[in-house]
């Protein structure tokens, strides 16, 4: 397949700023042409396919993994809309859903320590990342679009990239623990989090943590993955995990997408992983009840659907978890333009 050039109209200074233009739709043009409910059911048929089709014949399983990605990618594009894959976010069903009365959360602003000062917990603001600026562009618009819903961020100051042990060469150890991360770093970074929120309007005057608002740090969910583990050992009279000294992983054969039957979760180190950290926010039984929009940069799509497959056997359902991905190398309000195209396009008049 030949790789389409993705071309963006030019930004002013104050575009890039983070600034929302008043009228989004500039930055827009194309919609999803499928239902949401339509891709969703043809990615499922590739994957029980494929599942059907690996426990039957011995065929080499990365091979029939790697055919399989590739049809689940060219479905997905069916519901990309300039760099914004929708394939996995039923907006129909997620407006349906609060209809009913079920409240809703949404995530896209969850910022790295280490893109920032380890130090101090400094955040450049006037040098983002590019999914930090993305991400926040994003929250602005979602809080004018869903002011009833609450708000969460899930920051990273668990990881700090950094082994504490090198070899004769000096060079850091690839299985090595990670040097940690100071507490008052810690306690600054989500400071700094909170105001950076609040100088964008995300966090209005009134707002209140907890209800409005939710700031969730990953070293703070290590107590809740061990939660996790203990429930995976009897989720429905079954356990799906596997031990080797520190080593976790899930294993699940049957897995939505057989890609992801076997998931680390904690290394032979000790080291928690995203997945698990991410999957034991979900633990809460209140979770149940309540819709999640999560939207990220494109680079997370298999962490999320291994996230996915965790949460699908501690029972949240498809209509209640909905992953939007976007191309971080894009201008954020175009981005957030397409995602409030799509809104619109769904909400009910």
């Amino acid at each position: 397949m030949i790789k389409e050039e993705l071309v963006t109209p030019e930004l002013d200074k104050s575009d890039r700023a983070g600034r929302i233009p008043d009228d989004l739709t500039r930055y827009s043009e194309a919609a999803v042409v499928k239902k949401p409910s339509e891709i969703m059911r043809a990615l499922g048929e590739i994957r029980d396919n494929y599942r059907k089709i690996m426990h039957s014949f011995r065929s080499s399983k990365p091979d029939l993994v790697n055919k399989m990605g590739e049809e689940l990618k060219f479905t997905e594009k069916e519901a990309t809309v300039e760099g914004v894959n929708f394939s996995k976010c039923q907006m129909d069903v997620l407006f349906a859903e609060m209809k009913s009365g079920r409240p809703l959360e949404f995530e896209s602003f969850s910022p790295y320590l280490t893109d920032y000062n380890r130090k101090t917990g400094e955040i450049w603001e006037d040098r983002l990342v590019e999914a930090d600026e993305i991400g926040l562009t994003i929250a602005k618009v979602l809080r004018a679009e869903f002011p009833a819903a609450r708000m969460i961020s899930l920051y990273d100051e668990y990881n700090s990239d950094l082994t504490d042990s090198s070899d004769a060469r000096g060079l850091p150890l690839r299985d090595a623990p990670q040097l940690p991360i100071s507490e008052p770093a810690k306690k600054k970074f989500k400071e700094n989090i909170e105001i950076l929120l609040q100088k964008r309007g995300i966090i209005g005057p009134d707002d209140v943590a907890g209800k409005n608002y939710l700031l969730i740090s990953e070293s703070a969910k290590v107590q809740d993955a061990e939660k996790l583990v203990a429930r995976l050992e009897d989720a429905d009279g079954k356990n799906y995990l596997q031990r080797d000294g520190e080593l976790i992983k899930f294993v699940n054969p049957d897995a939505e997408n057989p890609a992801y039957s076997e998931i680390t979760l904690r290394t032979k180190n000790g080291r928690w992983l995203c997945e698990a950290l991410d999957a034991s926010s979900y633990l809460n039984p209140e979770n149940l009840k309540i819709s999640h929009l999560v939207i990220l940069p494109d680079h997370f799509v298999k962490q999320q659907d291994r996230v996915w497959e965790i949460l699908r056997v501690l029972g949240i359902k498809p209509n209640n978890y909905h992953n939007i991905f976007y191309n971080d190398k894009l201008p954020a309000e175009k981005v957030a333009a397409v995602i409030k195209q799509e809104i619109d396009k769904y909400r009910p008049a």
